[in-house]
């Protein structure tokens, strides 16, 4: 029978990156033995579709006030359904991707269960890091790029409070599995690894799939410049919102009062320490669960390296780049321009 491996997230540790390589590499994985089913079993095959079965699907399947039994019941039966076509195409391994299915175990957990009991193996892999360097990425995300709240940009400290209620712990997320599954929950120190997509590859023998690395981090002077984008404006902003304007120049009224550097605006060595030292419990259970599956524990001998404001000359390259970019396109549209005026005096002849 099909073996299920279940990828679990967590978030913030390359689950963007591994599931746009499983994507990309659907053709070789299938040459393999291995389906990838998607994030939410959109590439499971089937005829009965729920309205969840898409790539963006997470949020409704996902819904606070969904039912746990009836989201069970239709997972139960897109799973069934997915690995009898994976059976049928002799598949002898599927992979499922979602960081959403962590914190959020008692949606699914039930129907995977029965998946198990059903005959099919089952292994559960999720990545773990350190708590103090998940804040930093959460909140260079959800704090700055995508400004998940109204009002000015807010530092670290007082952007957690606004952060959804999430307490940025993750031993309570994996305990559930750890019930379900026991050995078969496979526990992988995000921080000491190296490369996650090339562990994941390695990990589950997939040979020849291309690594593609999503979510690059942008460099302190992009970073800056859309802080300062989004603090002008007093409404959450995509970060689709600042690309449409991150090659445009804007006159600046003067009005608005200075945003704090960037280094000040992201979490202190103190307020890193303070997370650190509430979260020691968590530490531990996943320092246990690490141990248990042969990795090293989370390592917070050296700290996470500062994040550093922009130089005055790296701003200034920065702004001058958009300057000659703002040139040539300005050079094209007025050749544009010239050619449609050239064009109507001709047709008016």
């Amino acid at each position: 029978m099909v073996k299920l491996i279940v990828h679990i997230g967590h978030g913030k540790t390359g689950s963007s990156s591994i599931q746009e390589t499983l994507l990309s590499g659907r053709d070789i994985l299938a040459d393999q033995g291995i389906a990838y089913l998607g994030l939410m079993l959109e590439h499971g095959g089937g005829l009965s579709r729920h309205d969840w079965q898409k790539r963006s699907g997470s949020d409704i399947f996902f819904a606070n006030a969904r039912d746990p039994l009836t989201a069970n019941g239709e997972m139960f039966a897109a799973l069934s359904e997915a690995l009898s076509q994976c059976d049928r195409d002799g598949v002898t391994k599927a992979i499922w991707s979602n960081e959403w299915l962590a914190p959020r175990s008692g949606m699914v957990l039930p129907a995977l269960q029965k998946i198990a009991e059903s005959g099919h193996e089952i292994e559960i892999q999720c990545y773990v890091r350190r708590h103090d360097k998940w804040a930093i990425s959460a909140y260079s995300q959800w704090g700055l790029k995508h400004k998940s709240y109204d009002g000015r940009v807010r530092d670290f400290e007082s952007w957690m409070p606004v952060f959804g209620g999430r307490s940025i712990r993750f031993a309570d997320d994996i305990k559930p599995w750890h019930d379900a599954f026991s050995d078969k929950l496979k526990v992988f120190n995000f921080d000491a690894i190296g490369d996650v997509v090339e562990h994941f590859l390695v990990n589950n023998q997939i040979a020849g799939v291309r690594p593609i690395n999503e979510n690059v981090s942008p460099s302190a002077v992009e970073i800056a410049a859309q802080a300062v984008f989004n603090s002008k404006h007093p409404i959450s902003m995509r970060p689709s919102e600042y690309d449409k304007v991150a090659n445009l120049l804007r006159r600046d009224a003067g009005t608005e009062q200075p945003l704090s550097t960037i280094d000040k605006l992201f979490p202190s060595q103190d307020a890193l320490k303070t997370l650190l030292d509430d979260r020691r419990d968590d530490i531990a259970t996943l320092n246990e669960h690490l141990a248990r599956n042969g990795q090293p524990e989370l390592d917070f001998t050296t700290p996470p390296r500062p994040v550093e404001h922009p130089t005055p000359w790296a701003m200034d390259q920065y702004l001058l780049r958009l300057v000659f970019g703002l040139n040539d396109e300005l050079i094209a549209l007025r050749a544009r321009v010239a050619t449609l005026e050239a064009s109507h005096k001709a047709k008016e002849k």
